[in-house]
């Protein structure tokens, strides 16, 4: 079997686990006679892309946080990821650390599809005159009350009509691939991955009446925050707000290109393995 492609490696924790992983790796492109390469950042990144000619897959070794920062990072360069679990859930990853070899001839011998997974733009304007931030995200932005006390005061508009005002924790802005992950917690839908949708779930909101709302992966949405707000990114912390602040999100023009293997293309047969919707919840005795 030959391969056409150059493969870059992005690890997470540098354990025993993930070097054994890497390892094991390196030796399959060598003994494939593929182009291989460990990058960190995005300007090795740059590097290989301006040096390489031909196609480029990045494997993503770690568990769903190593798969969102590397995804954070490739999204520009429009190169499709494929992840491999070291970790706990792994529910973005296709292939996992037992029988990796056998895993990676299978992926590229049997093929696979390229799945445009949408990312949220999210642009940050401080009530100051500070510069606007613009970052992007794959999974979820969560707008919240962060570490202060009493309740967040946030208004909702979408394509600058109001919606409501949230008195309690915050809103979770989710893409459909983020619909499995922090949403689905907090009582929000469960949205396949090939619908144009995003949903937002607001945090212990202390109004009965506030539910999930699904709209349309077009809409323009914006968070005005009437008290002091943080914002997160896929997990991590990005910057504490003011008052008459606003967040404005939208779908960004750039997605994430998820390598799928043709035996692993069941969006349900996932979710029942990571979910365990199908676990038998066994007989009271």
């Amino acid at each position: 079997m030959t391969m056409n492609k150059k493969i870059l490696l992005y690890r997470g924790k540098q354990n025993e686990s993930v070097r054994k992983a890497s390892a094991t790796i390196r030796d399959w492109a060598e003994d494939l006679k593929v182009g291989f390469t460990e990058v960190s950042d995005k300007e090795e990144i740059t590097r290989e892309k301006k040096s390489t000619e031909g196609e480029m897959v990045l494997l993503s070794l770690g568990g769903d946080g190593t798969f969102l920062r590397a995804a954070d990072l490739i999204a520009p360069f429009e190169i499709p990821i494929l992840g491999i679990n070291l970790g706990k859930l792994g529910f973005l990853t296709a292939l996992d650390d037992s029988n990796l070899r056998e895993g990676l001839n299978r992926v590229f011998r049997e093929g696979f599809s390229v799945k445009e997974l949408a990312r949220l733009r999210c642009r940050l304007e401080p009530e100051s005159e500070k510069k606007e931030e613009v970052l992007t995200a794959l999974n979820e932005v969560v707008v919240s009350r962060g570490g202060t006390t009493g309740l967040a005061e946030i208004e909702l508009y979408l394509d600058a009509k109001k919606v409501a005002t949230y008195p309690g924790d915050g809103l979770i802005v989710s893409t459909p691939t983020g619909s499995t992950a922090y949403s689905l917690s907090c009582g929000g839908p469960l949205i396949t991955r090939n619908t144009s949708a995003f949903s937002i779930t607001p945090l212990n909101v202390h109004k009965l009446g506030l539910r999930p709302i699904i709209c349309s992966d077009e809409t323009k949405m914006e968070i005005k925050a009437r008290s002091p707000v943080a914002v997160q990114l896929d997990g991590q912390d990005v910057i504490n707000l003011g008052k008459s602040s606003s967040v404005k999100i939208d779908k960004s023009p750039t997605p994430t290109l998820m390598v799928v293997p043709g035996f692993r293309d069941n969006f349900f047969e996932t979710v029942r393995n990571k979910l365990n919707w199908d676990k038998d919840r066994g007989t009271r005795g």
